[in-house]
């Protein structure tokens, strides 16, 4: 079994494999009174399409994003009730015996529910083998949203929203406390105090939004359920924007475009995609006295290891007495980075003591500081 201190060095220049693996994405809903946004910024590496399909046969009508595929990777439908999925790391599905299996549950929720709590039901009545690599996000007319994720010694999860806002990006938010480093930018523009607006959630997206050979914000749409109004930007493009009225569209009937063609930019998807990979800088400055407190030895109970932070040149470093130290830089007072890849959030009493550590990777593991009662 591995020591803490070997998960800390196992962790370096581990993070960014796991994600190069998945194409990222990041979403969020804003919610207060009669103003509900549901943003969505879609990273891949080939262009968006969107299309129409009118109610047919009591099923709803709705608009869908994604690509070529016509695999729906977002929709609203005529009811208010949005989706979008977010890739993450693969883990095994495993059925619940008492579920019926059907075989795309997302669109029977967007064919024949109005509501996230519709949607909750559908969730408890059958299987959905799609979370085995992917997370969703759903969001009403009422204002209500939920996250849906499946671990597997929890099963689905349905995770509503609490507050004014709801997040997620690649990492299961239920498995972890790992943010990556578009999740805390993200957080930071919605926490900032600006006012709930379509142009806070348009800022949000331009902020995260990436570029590079990799994965690229090929679009980026706001589902407005309250209006069923739909705005959306191409291949990173804040500064142009159309608009879909569905319930217009809908009236037209069946149709679809690729978005290049919807819009009078002549940017191109080599104008994102052939450029270097975007760095997200998420380090905030902080009092030196503020990173002295953190310096010390801490010790996990099972199995016993004992890790030292120090306070050098460059910063917060960690070491386990085997190798080179791992450097850390500061994200909030409480929230570190590891530089060679990884996260850890320190435990703060309110007299300022720190009390332990919490690394974030494959789950939460702690640590105690050490003490008089730990010597």
């Amino acid at each position: 079994m591995k020591t803490l201190s070997n998960k800390i060095l196992a962790v370096i220049g581990t993070i960014a494999l796991a994600l190069e693996s998945v194409y990222p994405c990041a979403m969020f809903t804003l919610g207060e009174k009669d103003l509900v946004l549901f943003a969505n910024n879609e990273d891949y590496i080939k262009p968006g399409y969107v299309w129409f399909t009118p109610s047919k046969d009591g099923r709803y009508g709705r608009i869908n994003f994604g690509f070529r595929d016509w695999f729906a990777q977002g929709s609203m439908n005529e009811e208010g009730l949005c989706f979008d999925a977010a890739v993450t790391v693969e883990i095994p599905y495993e059925p619940e015996p008492d579920k019926k299996s059907i075989k795309n549950l997302i669109d029977k929720i967007m064919d024949e529910c109005a509501t996230v709590e519709e949607a909750k039901a559908y969730f408890e009545e059958y299987h959905c083998s799609h979370l085995s690599g992917s997370q969703f996000m759903f969001a009403d007319r009422h204002g209500m949203s939920m996250v849906v994720s499946w671990l597997p010694d929890r099963g689905v999860i349905l995770a509503e929203r609490e507050g004014a806002f709801q997040l997620i990006t690649n990492s299961r938010n239920e498995a972890s406390g790992f943010r990556c480093e578009r999740f805390v930018l993200a957080e930071r523009e919605l926490t900032s105090g600006k006012k709930l607006s379509l142009d806070l959630a348009r800022n949000t997206l331009a902020a995260i939004h990436q570029e590079g050979e990799q994965a690229f914000t090929t679009y980026s749409n706001i589902f407005d359920p309250v209006n069923r109004k739909v705005y959306v930007y191409n291949i990173a493009n804040y500064e142009e924007v159309i608009e879909f009225d569905l319930r217009e569209e809908l009236a037209r009937g069946k149709h679809s475009a690729a978005l290049a063609d919807l819009f009078e930019s002549d940017r191109t998807v080599s104008d994102i995609r052939d450029v270097p990979v975007r760095q997200f800088e998420t380090e905030v400055s902080l009092d030196p006295s503020l990173l002295q407190r953190y310096a010390g030895e801490y010790v996990t109970d099972t199995p016993p290891a004992v890790l030292e932070f120090k306070v050098d040149e460059n910063g917060l470093a960690i070491s386990s007495g085997e190798g080179k130290p791992a450097h850390l830089y500061p994200e909030s007072d409480e929230s570190f980075r590891i530089r060679e890849g990884g996260q850890i959030t320190f435990d703060v009493a309110e007299d300022g003591s720190v009390r332990g550590f919490t690394l974030h990777r494959f789950g939460d593991h702690s640590a105690k500081r050490k003490g008089p009662l730990l010597e």
